[in-house]
């Protein structure tokens, strides 16, 4: 029978079997029962819910003890005679003595009657799952049993072996005497469990007459006298095994793993607190067997904390080794929220003495104050005491704001424009004498990403011209990004035909573009090409990027010079200048004005001469590169010089007598001192080896600005590999050479907090903000 012996229900209950109630022992309230003991148990679970868990635990416990597997099956094809014990086959009409188990009326449905046997045994390995035993019929091929005497003989090696009421001796004995047979007979038993547990759900059970015992939770009725042969079809899934919902108990370190995996949710994906609180993924974490999923709050206030300060520490330990971090740059930006808040991110930036690039997020804290150099002061060098930084500071990039600079200045830190910001404000400026075809440009990309109706016929356009590419969309510049602005002119130019040819279908009054407009278009793209990719290169923050700001800029300027010696005529007769040749005219004075005397700035030049790719060809100015190795010898020099300032021990008695009696005497100890003794004075000088190191330095071969495949050469890895034939010069590219060009690593910082303080999310408190980004930045 399927129903659960609830025995222990009733320990919380008096019975009133008259009245078919039920008096609560804990809080004397009277329950109907009548057929079922349902009501008992809801006012457990709804009142007690404690005495509940422990019902429902004892009764999933006596259920797993329920070892026999309901053999009804067998009965539907044989008719019992209970009075003589016996059987009548449905079959071949055979009689069948069963007594107390039905193994005879299986065998004779294995030897008579094969494949209704095969239904049964189905059937039986189907509920096999509900029962702890495996099946181990497979044993028996390698026994003879001995049912008189309980034993069986072992077909190998002819053992007798006691088996009684287990099978566990036979077992046993396989494994210490023939273990291929042993693993054989496991694999098997693996297999059937695992067969048995995929179609566990599955309930088979054949049509039965309408004269077919039923059975019911309180009783079963009476069987019928005959039953017809039945047919097996696959019902719908029954309920599933209690045993899947047995928690099971998780170590602490298991725990602690688990939620760490679970934070990165909230610290690296930006997800809200109250994910945790949503029924979906309260549903997906059951399936981790024993993990108790934290609360919202736990995970706010405990949790999250808990991890900041570990990343806090680990961060703090890592700058305060003066052998990974001797010198560390800084970059600086300011943020304001969706929730109107302000915020200040510093990273931070060193070489290792590996010679790798290493970055760390400092702070991105909320700014309350007033944006005065002051205040700006003021938050600068909180941050940097927090992590007593103040004499490892070598460089500042900043933008070109002028309460940074200001600040900057009266801190006493060297600093610089960021190299991006330069770069947007030179091309924002050329591109203003060409604004009018831009803006055109503009509000034909805004009405097609406003129209869907134009947006499709514009994909359908690109369909029909060539079938096999992908379609593509219009891109919309940013006005803080003059970059976009280019990328946008380029899908221009690639979409014309499709543009044109969908403008002349929708019948919109759109901007018209001349053919003298699409010329410059294409010419614009030329010019600012260039840009674009030193925009990228530079905007890197795991490669040293300080040392190709004076060979680049040159680079630049020499470019604009080209386009304007081999630019074609003017497009008309009445344009004497092409506006394309202005705009190449004004990105070179841009360049001049802004980053015209970047060659006199010591710390770039000194990168640029420490820089392999580059060293004293890197610049443009033959003179300053002079200068530049001067400065570099000097700095070796002292280098060398504060090296030999040693202090020499005084010589004790010991050490003034050295052949003392009973010592013996070697002759390869005298040959040595008298080596030593003859040889000449030292004349090389401090000055001297620092010379020849950065001489040789200069003679090597120039490092290839790109490899075989393409790829941009590593400066710091080349110098991981000459550092022991250049010391004091790779010293010093450690010390000067972790300078980033840009403050786009700040930039990155903010973007991310954008993806955290969503619309969704505008009431976050900006300390657990700074908490979030701190993890996300360091981890």
């Amino acid at each position: 029978m399927v129903r659960v012996n609830s025995s222990i229900l009733c320990d919380y209950y008096v019975k009133d079997n008259a009245n078919k109630k039920a008096k609560c022992n804990v809080c004397g309230v009277y329950i109907s029962y009548k057929t079922t003991t349902g009501n008992l148990k809801a006012h457990l679970k709804n009142r007690h819910i404690e005495i509940y868990r422990i019902v429902t635990d004892h009764q999933t416990t006596s259920l797993h003890k329920m070892k026999r597997v309901n053999t009804g099956n067998v009965c539907d094809y044989y008719v019992k005679d209970n009075a003589n014990k016996k059987a009548k086959c449905n079959v071949c009409g055979v009689y069948i003595s069963y007594k107390t188990t039905t193994g005879n009326l299986k065998s004779h449905l294995k030897n008579r009657h094969i494949e209704i046997y095969r239904i049964v045994t189905d059937h039986q390995t189907t509920s096999l799952p509900k029962m702890k035993r495996v099946n181990t019929g497979t044993l028996w091929d390698y026994y003879v049993k001995d049912n008189a005497n309980k034993k069986a003989k072992c077909n190998v090696c002819g053992l007798n072996i006691s088996y009684k009421t287990s099978t566990g001796n036979l077992t046993s004995h396989l494994k210490k005497k023939h273990i291929e047979i042993y693993r054989t007979v496991m694999n098997h038993r693996t297999i059937s469990l695992h067969s048995n547990e995929q179609n566990a759900a599955i309930e088979v059970k054949p049509q039965r007459s309408s004269s077919s015992p039923t059975f019911s939770l309180i009783s079963q009725s009476t069987a019928s006298t005959s039953r017809s042969v039945p047919t097996v079809e696959c019902q719908e899934k029954t309920q599933t095994r209690l045993d899947i919902f047995t928690p099971k108990k998780i170590n602490k370190d298991m725990k602690s793993k688990i939620d760490n995996d679970l934070l990165e949710l909230f610290t690296k994906g930006f997800q809200p607190f109250s994910l945790v609180e949503e029924p979906c993924f309260e549903k997906f974490c059951r399936w981790i067997p024993g993990y108790q999923l934290p609360s919202r709050k736990h995970i706010s206030s405990t949790l999250i904390p808990q991890y900041y300060t570990k990343v806090r520490a680990d961060v703090k330990k890592r700058l305060s080794n003066p052998q990974k971090v001797e010198k560390i740059s800084l970059t600086l930006d300011m943020w304001t929220s969706r929730a109107n808040e302000n915020y200040m991110a510093i990273t931070g930036h060193y070489i290792t003495s590996t010679f790798a690039m290493q970055s760390v997020l400092l702070a991105c804290d909320y700014f309350s104050d007033r944006h005065t150099s002051i205040n700006i002061q003021d938050f600068l060098k909180k941050s940097v005491d927090e992590w007593n930084l103040q004499e490892k500071i070598n460089f500042v990039v900043s933008d070109n704001a002028s309460n940074v600079q200001q600040a900057l200045t009266d801190l006493g830190w060297k600093h610089f424009d960021c190299y991006g910001h330069t770069l947007n404000v030179i091309v924002q400026d050329a591109l203003s004498t060409v604004q009018m075809t831009i803006d055109k440009v503009k509000e034909i990309v805004r009405f097609f990403k406003k129209s869907s109706n134009a947006m499709e016929k514009l994909l359908e356009f690109q369909k029909t011209e060539n079938e096999a590419a992908v379609p593509l969309k219009l891109k919309q510049d940013m006005p803080t990004h003059w970059n976009s602005t280019f990328h946008m002119i380029v899908r221009f130019i690639e979409l014309q035909s499709a543009i044109k040819s969908t403008a002349t279908v929708i019948g919109k009054d759109l901007p018209f573009i001349s053919k003298e407009e699409w010329i410059l278009l294409q010419q614009l793209k030329v010019v600012l090409k260039p840009f674009d990719d030193i925009t990228s290169a530079m905007s890197r923050e795991k490669y040293v990027t300080a040392s190709s700001i004076i060979p680049i800029t040159q680079a630049l300027i020499n470019t604009c010079d080209r386009i304007l010696d081999s630019y074609v005529p003017p497009v008309s007769e009445e344009n004497l200048v092409s506006p394309a040749a202005v705009v190449s005219q004004k990105l070179k004075d841009g360049l001049i004005t802004h980053l015209g005397n970047v060659q006199k700035n010591r710390t770039f030049s000194l990168c640029t001469f420490l820089d392999p790719r580059y060293k004293i060809s890197g610049f443009q100015d033959k003179a300053e590169g002079v200068r530049t190795k001067k400065h570099v010898q000097d700095l070796v020099h002292n280098m060398i010089t504060k090296e030999n300032v040693e202090v020499i021990p005084a010589l004790t008695a010991s050490d003034t007598n050295t052949h003392t009696v009973g010592i013996e005497l070697s002759p390869w100890s005298i040959l040595s001192d008298l080596i030593e003794t003859n040889k000449s004075p030292r004349t090389s000088t401090p000055l001297s080896k620092a010379i020849q190191e950065v001489d040789l330095y200069l003679d090597e071969d120039r490092l290839p600005i790109y490899n075989s495949d393409g790829i941009q050469n590593c400066p710091l890895q080349w110098w991981q590999n000459h550092h022991q034939k250049y010391p004091h010069l790779s010293k010093l590219i450690r010390l000067h050479g972790n300078i980033v060009a840009t403050s786009v690593p700040c930039e990155r910082i903010f973007s991310r907090v954008g993806l955290l303080i969503s619309d969704r999310r505008t009431r976050l408190d900006h300390n657990k903000v700074a908490k979030l980004m701190f993890i996300n930045g360091n981890t």
